[in-house]
């Protein structure tokens, strides 16, 4: 698919805001100006502010000025703004909230099970065994499992909301995998879930999914003192983001 300059304007104001460079409340300038700092035409800029504006993370009223929208009204979980940020700073929300809604989902998973599924998730977790150490794959075969787990539930809903979180989902795992020991507790933990839930029992598996999650945790909270360890190095924004401030006054 062909990139539109849009898509450009968008990502780097993403990584301004998600870095703290554009604070919430910072009025932007005008149109007129962003579109020569940008060096495109007013249309272009028009185009990428909308898409701001419709993803949450800025407010433009009709004759007055365009300011970063208050936390609470992004979209961290678009794929543009992971795309230009790291994500990090919302992995503990992400727990937080993958702590409330997944032991229920294993709790209905064991209540609604197939044969097929069970399976599934039977060939999933050997997938797991198999891949190792490598935390990239192990990621990717653990999202897919908690996917099994919700689609298990026949919830559609539900499987649309895992679905939502599982971009950032694998950026946790991913970073998770790396701490020593991670990936075989990861693996013993799915085993007590897939024993659980093929076996029909809602208490134990809502009760496995929550020792897992707890687990979880546990492996963030290592990364995160060892970033803030003199010997650990400080997360920051994606290195993928080449900052373009807009100098703009925070309110």
């Amino acid at each position: 698919m062909r990139r539109r300059l849009s898509d450009g304007i968008v990502e780097d104001i993403l990584g301004q805001i998600g870095s703290g460079e554009l604070a919430e409340g910072s009025e932007l300038p005008a149109e007129a100006a962003l579109a020569t700092t940008y060096g495109v035409g007013r249309s272009v800029m028009r185009e990428a502010l909308r898409g701001l504006a419709a993803k949450g993370f800025l407010v433009a009223r009709q004759g007055s000025t365009t300011t970063v929208a208050p936390r609470t009204k992004w979209n961290v979980l678009d794929p543009d703004f992971l795309s230009a940020n790291s994500g990090e700073e919302f992995f503990s929300e992400l727990q937080e909230a993958r702590e409330l809604l997944e032991p229920l989902m294993a709790r209905l998973a064991a209540e609604r099970r197939s044969d097929a599924m069970i399976a599934s998730l039977e060939q999933l977790h050997n997938a797991m065994i198999e891949a190792g150490e490598d935390p990239e794959r192990h990621a990717e075969l653990d999202v897919k499992f908690h996917e099994a787990i919700a689609v298990a539930t026949g919830n559609t809903i539900l499987v649309s909301v895992h679905n939502s979180i599982s971009n950032m989902g694998y950026r946790t795992r991913t970073a998770s995998a790396a701490v020593p020991g991670a990936v075989d507790r990861a693996i013993h933990w799915h085993r007590q879930i897939l024993e659980t839930v093929a076996g029909g029992d809602p208490d134990t598996a809502e009760a496995a999914m929550r020792m897992h999650l707890r687990q979880v945790r546990g492996e963030l909270a290592a990364i995160s003192s060892s970033q803030h360890s003199p010997d650990g190095a400080p997360s920051g924004p994606n290195p993928n983001h080449a900052p373009n401030p807009i100098s703009a006054p925070a309110k």
